[in-house]
């Protein structure tokens, strides 16, 4: 049971609804930093459309469960706000869809908030489901993961470069300085998330780390083959690299631990709601029932 002991924690916030209120987030945020959660995310849309033929893959039916009139933070400014509002508890993005957001303006924002919070962010980064979010926007959904790899590239070039040069298919960058570099070296972790076959293999030859959606534990072997088989191929494996999942099934301690068997470090937990109060008391509960016993062992 050692292993279990190893695994952290994390929550999704959000930054919707109530948790959008700049006191109910902060009061979220220092109450999981109290309880000893290694970290909070915030989630990622900019404009939401009044009508969505696109199916959003987290839910039995492809409904998306949110008011588009419901408030939404931009995740990549409330990370600085909750930089300046917690202490010692990573903050991150679950997950910023990358392929809509300028990249270099991303970088920048990224770094700065990394420099804010001397060192605690988690870039989670995806390519996004809703077509309709980048028609608005005035980008294209169709070669979205070409856009994403080299996105990618671009920002780790800006964050640790003095004096990056890069030549891609949609971005050029020469003679030029982008600060402050995150606080972290290399970089700022980049988490990937996904859970396909491409995420999966996108995440071993991109990232710091893959961030599960939402994974069962009958599905997570074979998932966890097809990622280890892309580090392999890369040239990588697992010993610096961040698994992260969110599990589908009932989170207890026993689930708990069989995720860690399979080498799991970072489990996101289910306190997902549209009242603050209630993310803290599970928050709360699941601090006491589940986390506390599996450091116990």
């Amino acid at each position: 049971m050692a292993r279990v002991a190893q695994v952290t924690f994390g929550a999704n916030i959000f930054g919707v609804g109530a948790l959008a209120d700049p006191g109910a987030l902060a009061d979220v945020a220092r109450l999981a930093e109290d309880l000893g959660y290694h970290s909070v995310f915030v989630a990622d849309h900019v404009v939401m459309p009044r009508s969505l033929a696109s199916k959003y893959p987290y839910s039995r039916d492809g409904g998306f469960p949110y008011d588009p009139d419901q408030n939404w933070l931009d995740p990549l400014v409330a990370l600085g706000y909750l930089a300046g509002r917690t202490t010692t508890i990573r903050i991150g993005t679950s997950i910023t869809v990358l392929p809509m957001r300028h990249p270099i303006i991303t970088a920048k924002q990224v770094a700065t908030a990394d420099h804010l919070s001397n060192g605690r962010v988690i870039f989670g980064v995806g390519v996004g489901w809703m077509a309709e979010e980048f028609d608005l926007l005035g980008e294209r959904f169709e070669d979205r993961g070409r856009r994403m790899d080299e996105y990618l590239a671009l920002v780790k070039m800006l964050w640790t470069e003095k004096n990056p040069t890069f030549s891609g298919q949609y971005f050029r960058v020469k003679d030029c300085a982008v600060t402050p570099k995150p606080v972290q070296k290399p970089h700022v972790p980049v988490w990937i998330g996904g859970d396909s076959a491409v995420a999966l293999r996108r995440a071993a030859r991109f990232g710091d780390g893959w961030h599960s959606a939402g994974t069962s534990l009958a599905d997570l072997p074979g998932k966890l083959r097809v990622l280890d088989e892309a580090l392999a191929a890369a040239g990588r494996d697992r010993k610096n690299f961040v698994v992260s999942a969110f599990p589908t099934d009932r989170f207890t301690i026993d689930v708990v631990r069989q995720f860690a068997a399979h080498g799991v470090d970072h489990l996101m937990v289910p306190v997902f709601s549209f009242d603050a109060a209630k993310v803290g008391q599970r928050l709360e509960l699941i601090a006491k029932d589940v986390i506390a016993p599996s450091r116990r062992g």
